[in-house]
C-alpha cells in the first residue's frame, strides 16, 4: 500500500505498511476514526479469481501505517461488491459476482462491526445543524464534550466496482469545549470539502465514535 501527499513538489507516492493479504477487486472504506477498512477481494492474479478469495478484513492506521487483520466475512466478496459506511458506524457489505459464467453472484448483505463499537459507551450528538455554509462555525451539543478528541466528517458514499467515488474524510482536532457541547470552526476549503452531504461524528479519547448525523455543506 502507498500514500500520496498532493502538497509535495514533486508529488510522490510513499510506501506505507503492507496488507497481510494481496487483494484485487476489494473495497476500502474510511471509518469515522480516520482508519481505513479493507474488505473482500481476491489474491489471485487473474480477474475475479474466486479460488483465491480473501475473507479476512484488515484495518489501516494512518498514524502508524500498520494494517491489522480483523474478523472474516462468511461470504465471498469480490468483483461488483460494495462496502458502505453507515451512520451507526457499521459497514454494509453486499453483492459480489458478475454476469454469465463468472458467477456465483451474491444477492445478499452483511454488516461489519469495527472494534470501536466494543470499547465502551458511545458519545451522543444531541443537536447539530442540518446544513452548514462555508466559513460558518457550528455548534454540536453533547453531554460528552469533555472527552471528545476530534470531530470528523465523512462524505456519504457512492460505491461501485470496488471504488467509492464520493469518499472524503476531514477531521477537526481544534475546537472549543464547554459544559453543554462543542463549537467547531467553519469549513474554509471547498477543494478539500466539496459541497454535498456528509456524516458528522464526534470521537472520544478512547477512539469511540458517536452515531453520525447527516448535514448538507454548501
Amino acid at each position: 500500500a502507498e500514500t500520496v501527499n498532493l502538497k509535495r513538489n514533486p508529488i510522490q507516492w510513499v510506501p506505507t505498511g503492507s496488507m497481510a493479504f494481496a487483494r484485487r477487486n476489494h473495497n476500502l472504506t474510511v471509518l469515522p476514526t480516520g482508519d481505513v477498512l479493507a474488505t473482500g477481494g481476491s489474491a489471485g492474479t487473474d480477474f475475479n479469481d474466486l479460488t483465491q478469495i480473501v475473507r479476512a478484513a484488515e484495518i489501516w492506521n494512518p498514524t502508524t501505517g500498520v494494517w491489522t487483520t480483523m474478523a472474516s466475512s462468511s461470504v465471498d466478496r469480490a468483483y461488483h461488491s460494495v462496502a458502505l459506511l453507515m451512520p451507526d458506524g457499521r459497514v454494509l457489505q453486499a453483492g459480489g459476482g458478475a454476469a454469465g459464467s463468472v458467477a456465483p453472484n451474491q444477492p445478499n448483505a452483511q454488516y461489519y462491526s469495527p472494534p470501536y463499537l466494543f470499547r465502551g459507551p458511545r458519545p451522543v450528538i444531541s443537536t447539530l445543524p442540518t446544513s452548514l455554509r462555508y466559513t460558518q462555525s457550528f455548534r454540536i451539543t453533547t453531554a460528552a464534550a469533555s472527552r471528545i478528541a476530534k470531530v470528523t466528517l465523512v462524505r456519504t458514499g457512492s460505491v461501485t466496482h470496488g471504488f467509492d467515488m464520493n469518499q472524503r474524510f476531514r477531521q477537526f482536532t481544534t475546537f472549543t469545549k464547554d459544559a453543554t457541547g462543542l463549537t467547531v470552526p467553519g469549513i474554509t476549503n471547498r477543494n478539500l470539502t466539496p459541497p454535498g452531504h456528509y456524516m458528522i461524528f464526534i470521537v472520544d479519547t478512547n477512539g469511540v465514535p458517536s452515531v453520525g448525523k447527516i448535514v448538507k455543506i454548501s
